[in-house]
């Protein structure tokens, strides 16, 4: 087990389901008593915006995902990969080109 994985730990009787990003957020918001107005007044992120990242609704980039993680108390890699960076089958097709083109350029 990745250390990133034992951190998330203390969400498994949190989150039903998949882990998503937005999931994380909320039941680790919930679960330090904050609300979505502590995470405004701390980072500036509007409420709107942090409803709809919570209900898996808006993606979250880099910076917003530090913001938010340093409000909760977590690494943004976790919030951002929360099944440590799962590999879909378009990332593995792009890992699989990738290897040929170096193979490819190597020859």
């Amino acid at each position: 087990m990745t250390k990133q994985i034992e951190a998330l730990s203390f969400l498994d009787d949190l989150i039903d389901g998949k882990v998503t990003p937005g999931k994380i957020v909320r039941a680790r918001r919930e679960s330090l008593g904050l609300t979505q107005k502590d995470i405004y007044d701390l980072t500036g992120i509007k409420t709107t915006f942090l409803s709809a990242v919570e209900n898996d609704k808006r993606n979250l980039g880099v910076d917003t995902a530090s913001k938010i993680a340093a409000a909760i108390g977590l690494h943004p890699s976790s919030i951002l990969f929360p099944d440590d960076f799962d590999v879909d089958k378009e990332i593995a097709k792009i890992i699989k080109r990738r290897k040929k083109l170096l193979k490819d350029k190597a020859a």
